[in-house]
């Protein structure tokens, strides 16, 4: 049904095309001092709806050097040294003027906002009221430049029960936004070269094995590191300014692993645990506000993550022919920290509120947390084999929307009411499985294709995905921002008046190949 109302009624749809171009094509306006020439007025139908394409450039140099040698018949050292160069270029070009004769380079936001004012609404104010036709630049234009350089090394000491190493990084990272244009809400703070920021970070990593005896092995692993904050985590609002997120600092990560392998001749075992905690970490999240009627940016801070679990992998032989294999991780993953948003606009400077985001407890999302597999392998003395594998995952959760975990989304519900658990819950995805098939055949041809003298194989592979069509596997997804605010005077809030975004897995999926071998 819904399919027919979307296929026949254009009113169902999410966007109505036609009403746009029909609103382009009765736009007749006058452009006063256009291209930025005083008395230059440009006549026509304004469009005021467009696609426009979004291009990010990318230009990257990459150079690495790597040292092994050995020191006696114990030691072995590995070292190196790299240095990386990046540019990204950001900016925005007309892709179709939908029915319109031109477009015009002005914040359409800040020229409701700012009705009589024509410097706010410019986006670039060295060159105002910019006519455009399709493949013109518009709106943003800035770059990110960013380096890194790192020297590492590792020593692996290698002895009779005893096997251990240790490892070593140190690196420095920079980067800073350098705009393009002189944007008209922040003429002072989006042209030109904004603030460097630089970071010194490092890694102390090491391990032990014992050997109990020749198949029979215990370890244990560790590392301290900071890692610098992403670019993109910094910058409050790059597409119009300069400004980032206070306090920007480096995130700390603390790791152990340990376990205990086997490895016989018909039997394969390995059993390990790991705890490693996150701290620090920053967010910037951007979307159209209702409320606000303008874009706004959530920049947040004293992300804190706590991940845990154990895993357990198992390879036996039945026969010589048939091969048992079966593994399982489970595993926690959680936010371990309650977390600070300042909440900015983009058309203003100022700050419209700080937050406490109560994200303490909540899981670290689209990912399974539990997962479970078991399969079975025949190889034919003659050549072919086949395997058969099902695979269970559970524990896997929506990314959540910070704004629904503060005070403000929560303020105007009873706690602990049903309303109160649909604003506030996150929500688990179910659990899913999907049986996977794979086989293959290997033909020696005969002596007249050989090679230089060597064998020649015709090689056959075949693989089927989700064997049993399994469509209802949620990959990963997210609650959007946008969302409906309660106020003291509303009505109940409509949790769902925006819904979740969510992605799929394919259903039933295969592959074939046929590879010469020789």
């Amino acid at each position: 049904m819904l399919y027919d109302l979307m296929k026949n009624d254009i009113n169902t749809r999410q966007i109505n095309w036609q009403r746009l171009y029909d609103a382009n094509r009765a736009s007749l306006e006058n452009i006063n001092d256009a291209n930025g020439i005083v008395g230059n007025t440009i006549s026509g139908r304004r469009s005021h709806y467009i696609i426009e394409e979004r291009i990010i450039n990318t230009t990257r140099f990459n150079a690495n050097s790597v040292i092994n040698t050995k020191f006696g018949s114990h030691i072995d050292f590995t070292g190196g040294a790299s240095f990386q160069q990046q540019n990204n270029h950001y900016y925005k070009k007309v892709d179709d003027l939908l029915g319109g004769e031109f477009y015009v380079n002005v914040n359409q936001f800040a020229e409701r906002d700012f009705p009589a004012d024509n410097i706010s609404n410019q986006y670039d104010l060295d060159h105002p009221n910019r006519i455009l036709k399709v493949g013109d630049k518009f709106g943003y234009d800035y770059n990110i430049n960013i380096s890194k350089v790192a020297a590492w090394a590792q020593g692996v000491f290698k002895y009779n029960k005893v096997d251990f190493f240790l490892a070593g990084n140190v690196s420095q990272t920079a980067f800073y936004r350098k705009g393009n244009t002189r944007v008209g809400l922040f003429p002072n703070n989006s042209l030109g070269k904004g603030t460097e920021n630089s970071f010194f970070d490092f890694a102390v990593k090491g391990g032990v094995t014992y050997k109990i005896d020749g198949r029979n092995y215990v370890f244990a692993n560790g590392a301290y590191l900071t890692r610098a904050p992403y670019f993109e985590n910094v910058y409050i609002s790059p597409r119009t300014r300069n400004s980032q997120q206070d306090n920007v600092e480096s995130e700390t990560i603390q790791t152990v692993e340990a376990g205990y392998v086997m490895n016989a001749p018909n039997l394969k075992i390995r059993l390990s645990g790991y705890y490693t905690r996150f701290m620090d970490g920053l967010d910037v999240m951007s979307f159209y506000h209702d409320a606000y009627q303008n874009f706004v940016n959530y920049a947040i801070n004293g992300i804190d993550k706590l991940h845990f679990g154990g895993e357990f992998g198992v390879e036996a032989k039945i026969t010589p022919t048939l091969t048992l294999n079966a593994a399982a991780a489970l595993g926690r993953y959680y936010y371990d920290s309650k977390q600070n948003a300042v909440v900015t606009v983009d058309n203003s400077a100022s700050v419209l509120g700080k937050q406490i985001i109560y994200a303490e407890n909540f899981r670290v999302p689209s990912t399974p947390m539990e997962a479970y597999s078991l399969g079975l392998s025949y190889r034919s003395p003659k050549f072919w084999f086949v395997s058969l594998t099902g695979n269970y995952f559970d524990e896997s959760y929506l990314s959540m929307n910070p704004l629904r975990r503060t005070w403000d989304a929560l303020q105007y519900v009873a706690p602990k009411s049903a309303e109160y658990n649909e604003i506030f819950n996150q929500t688990k995805f179910d659990a899913q499985y999907t049986i996977d098939f794979f086989g293959g055949y290997s033909w020696k041809l005969p002596k007249d294709f050989e090679i230089n003298k060597r064998n020649t194989f015709l090689v056959f592979n075949v693989g089927i995905n989700n064997l049993l069509n399994n469509k209802d596997i949620i990959t990963g997804g997210y609650e959007q921002l946008r969302y409906d605010a309660q106020t003291a005077t509303s009505d109940p809030v409509l949790v769902n008046k925006f819904p979740p975004k969510l992605y799929y897995a394919y259903g039933l999926n295969f592959f074939a190949s046929m590879t010469l071998r020789f």
